[in-house]
């Protein structure tokens, strides 16, 4: 099987941020949307018992301030929320907008301003909303990613409809309902301690893309430890150089090479294979541009030293130099925790997805391709252990025209609730999710991962490959105890492949591929090139390859153990056979909203209102307006 990836390369953007602490009590999440100039702090909390979100924007104005949930991350077809305080009264107005231009308010109101102050040059505002859409003017607020874009102005509008233009604006994107800071880290052991695994003084090629290798021995422990948190250590102004940085185990065969390090696509000639192969083996850590480190459960941990526990890695870092640039020396790298006192259970990271190759073949000009991967009840019933294994956290991976994934899990044909899902998956922000409530797999049960992509903008295919411009289809969960499988990949069976590249070339789509041997491992770069330069002007290549290919049920598979041995026995490059299951019992759409409650009460005025005066605005004003009250 082709080299397993963990390729979080995203786009430039920085480390998030938990500020929660700068929060109002009771608030679970927050953090300084604009993390360079720290004037606008958002915090939130979730209630999940009637699905609403509660929002506190606290910003360095006094006048109005915005925020809005966008499916692009700019203005045009934006759910978005503006108000200020003026006069000691707080204004909240529920708006839409159409174009780079003042939001209009919406005709109904779906959301609630509940507390506002303005003092020492903050405004303060508090309100909630749904976290479904309540009307077409209104976004949901789903699990993964939501690109939220937030604004302000120094002056008060002189009317609702009379707004000067923002002083200030700018998008970033949020996990609202997941993500790390949502589930209160476990407290680290008194005992914990640190050590950093650290790049030194690469000079970083004028390239656009290096991929750089570093071996590295951990502290050597008496008895085994477990590694409790990891997070990044990214050198100051290099945060648009390093793009992911991933930490592999190793054997003792890299320590002739533990002062060495080495372009990992282009190593020395003393460098052997055997010492290349650590990045097929198993992740103790990894981390990207736009996620943060991870905490992990207070009764889990990633075995270090002793007998069974990682005691030689491979780094590999990822260097998008856009500018390339001659002069970057860079000292980055991970931190990580560990404690001697041994936790209960040993974890491990699970891979899920598509095999990185070119059988992930995606055509230019769509504006949505589905595709459908599996890891079949033979893998994990031989891979799991007999109870098997706790899902607590995730993190889910595709390149530049992904636009959602999610981890489908059935059981004996019954489809139960996704392990995880983003429907608005963004290139430029990934970070690893802790789970509210763990997912039990069992041996026996089904994982598929199904990724989403938009080739509209483009004019020539996309297949699967490890560049930025390539594309990806993987789910890594973190899960315990640790089972014998590491990961569990499929593609389209090769036998349709090759049948479908047949037709294709026979019809002259393809025009310079000499044979379908090419797709063997020894030629596929020709094979990639090939692909590459298919001929799509002519429709009917669209429907030969949703007929011949794209629609086929067939997969091959490779259940791998953590050293990359295939657990139901066959060979690496060729795998194993299967279909893509049945569900008799389908769950039904988890995306299909509650009703919604429209708020069509009054704002209150001044910040001190409890909830008795907002009975009494809401009922008791109305009744005394019809002479009831007299």
């Amino acid at each position: 099987m082709w080299r397993i990836l963990l390729l979080f390369v995203l786009a430039t953007s920085s480390v998030v941020q938990c500020d929660h602490h700068l929060c109002p009590s009771g608030y679970s999440r927050g953090q300084y949307l604009d993390a360079s100039t720290q004037k606008y702090l958002l915090c939130w909390k979730v209630d999940w018992s009637d699905r609403s979100i509660t929002f506190s924007a606290k910003v360095a104005t006094t006048g109005w301030i915005g925020l809005g949930f966008s499916p692009t991350g700019f203005m045009p077809n934006s759910d978005v929320i503006i108000g200020w305080v003026k006069d000691s009264q707080g204004y909240l107005k529920d708006r839409f907008a159409t174009a780079r231009s003042q939001p209009q308010i919406d005709d109904i109101q779906n959301v609630r301003l509940l507390s506002f102050s303005e003092a020492d040059g903050m405004t303060t505002l508090e309100f909630k909303r749904d976290l479904e859409a309540c009307e077409p003017k209104d976004r949901s607020i789903e699990e993964g990613t939501t690109r939220v874009i937030f604004s302000y102005n120094h002056n008060d509008p002189t009317s609702e409809t009379a707004l000067d233009k923002h002083t200030f604006a700018q998008r970033i994107s949020v996990n609202l309902l997941s993500g790390t800071g949502n589930v209160e880290p476990a407290p680290l052991e008194m005992d914990h301690e640190t050590f950093d695994v650290l790049n030194h003084n690469v000079s970083v090629p004028a390239q656009l893309t290096t991929y750089w290798c570093t071996p590295y021995k951990l502290p050597r422990l008496q008895n085994e430890a477990h590694i409790i948190r990891f997070e990044p250590v990214v050198q100051a102004n290099h945060e648009e150089l390093v793009h992911h940085i991933i930490i592999y185990t190793c054997l003792d065969v890299v320590v002739p090479y533990l002062d060495m390090s080495w372009d990992c696509d282009n190593p020395p000639d003393s460098v052997p294979d055997s010492v290349q192969g650590c990045r097929d083996t198993s992740v103790i850590a990894g981390w990207a541009v736009g996620g943060s480190g991870i905490t992990f459960p207070s009764q889990v941990g990633l075995p270090l030293s002793g007998q069974t526990g990682a005691q030689y890695v491979m780094m590999e870092t990822h260097y998008n130099n856009e500018q390339r640039k001659k002069d970057y020396i860079d000292s980055s790298g991970m931190r990580l925790y560990y404690t001697p006192t041994k936790r209960r259970y040993d974890s491990s990271m699970l891979v899920f997805g598509h095999t990185v190759n070119s059988s992930l073949l995606l055509p230019p000009g769509k504006d949505e391709i589905i595709t459908e991967t599996v890891c079949p009840a033979a893998c994990t019933q031989v891979g799991l252990p007999s109870t098997g294994v706790n899902v607590f956290g995730t993190i889910l991976h595709s390149h530049t025209v992904g636009k959602g994934i999610w981890i489908e899990h059935s059981r004996g044909g019954v489809q139960l609730p996704n392990i995880d899902s983003n429907y608005n998956y963004d290139f430029n922000f990934q970070d690893f999710v802790l789970l509210r409530n763990e997912v039990k797999i069992l041996p026996g049960d089904v994982v598929q991962v199904f990724c989403d992509y938009d080739t509209s903008a483009r004019t020539q295919v996309t297949i699967g490959e490890e560049g930025t411009l390539d594309e990806m289809c993987l789910a890594f969960l973190l899960v315990y105890p640790r089972p014998q499988l590491f990961s569990c990949l499929s593609q389209i069976g090769v036998s349709v492949l090759r049948s479908y590249i047949n037709q294709a070339t026979l019809k002259g789509y393809y025009s310079d591929l000499v044979n379908n041997s090419a797709y063997e491992k020894t030629q596929r770069r020709q094979f990639e090139q090939s692909v590459r330069n298919m001929d799509w002007s002519n429709d009917d290549a669209y429907t030969l390859w949703e007929k011949e290919f794209w629609s086929s049920k067939k997969r091959d598979y490779f259940c791998n153990d953590q050293m990359r041995k295939n657990l139901l026995g066959a060979p690496e490059e060729v795998g194993n056979s299967t279909s893509l299951p049945e569900i008799t019992q389908p769950l039904t759409d988890a995306r299909t909203p509650k009703p919604c409650t429209t708020v069509t009460t009054e704002s209150p005025t001044s910040s001190s209102l409890d909830l008795i005066s907002n009975l009494f605005l809401v009922a008791v004003l109305p009744l005394m307006a019809k002479g009831i009250g007299n």
